[in-house]
């Protein structure tokens, strides 16, 4: 049978294991929020570059005079 001693060190270890374990998982939280801002911002800008490609396809249609070929 283990010494309590044994018993005690292996426990401390286990704590310390799970301390950085816990620290670990909460960095890994913090870096995949960091990159959902990211993502919120960068699909924002699409929607914008969009929007604006679409005004200008619209702008360009509005603005189309189609001329007769060169040859009449």
């Amino acid at each position: 049978m283990e010494s309590s001693k044994n018993i005690e060190q292996r426990v401390v270890e286990l704590e310390a294991h799970l301390a950085h374990q816990e620290i670990i998982i909460q960095d890994l939280s913090d870096g995949v929020a960091k990159q959902w801002e990211v993502i919120d911002t960068l699909l924002g800008s699409v929607r914008l570059f969009r929007d604006k490609i679409v005004n200008l396809e619209e702008e360009a249609q509005d603005n189309y005079v189609e001329k007769p070929p060169p040859h009449y």
